[in-house]
């Protein structure tokens, strides 16, 4: 499970990498372009995701700690896997998606890129600290619901492709942006 960690540390580091190069080449009134009102600016899909990937953080605590209670349907000897490929499906697929309200963007996006560098380097020790549940088959649960069970390494897994789905987003916004 080692190298699993590092793959998911090395492609955290190149998701902020190209974060880092996309927004320090744009304009900073460009962070914010909408292209329409229903389409999130680079700033608000960083935003996005510190409070999503931040949602895990008390849970990877607890789990730290010794003190998480994995969820009731955890228990049941396929659900979880199969949740968490069917997340992990619905990160890697096309189709756009709605959030929680939780997971809105933000209000605040002022200096959003240095706050995601900050977060990702923290996504980024928490996977280092959780690498032994990992080889567990620690089961935790959505921070949205209880229901929703699936193993910790999906999660990490479901994290980074979620960080790279929006990572793409942000650059159709580019171009977007250069063709305007």
């Amino acid at each position: 499970m080692r190298d699993r960690a590092d793959a998911w540390q090395m492609e955290i580091a190149s998701i902020t990498w190209e974060f880092k190069k996309m927004t320090e080449n744009t304009n900073p009134t460009d962070i914010h372009y909408k292209p329409a009102p229903q389409v999130w600016s680079i700033a608000e899909n960083l935003s996005h995701l510190i409070q999503i990937n931040s949602s895990y953080f008390p849970i990877f605590d607890q789990i730290i700690q010794g003190s998480f209670k994995a969820p009731l349907l955890a228990q049941l000897p396929y659900l979880p896997g199969a949740i968490g490929q069917l997340l992990h499906r619905s990160m890697t697929s096309k189709s756009k998606m709605k959030t929680f309200r939780k997971w809105q963007p933000s209000a605040v996006l002022e200096d959003i890129f240095p706050q995601f560098k900050n977060h990702q380097m923290e996504l980024s020790n928490y996977i280092q600290q959780l690498e032994p549940y990992l080889e567990q088959g620690t089961v935790i649960h959505s921070p949205a619901s209880k229901l929703l069970p699936y193993k910790l390494d999906q999660a990490i897994d479901i994290l980074v492709a979620h960080e790279k789905r929006h990572l793409l987003q942000c650059k159709n916004l580019v171009l977007a942006l250069q063709q305007k």
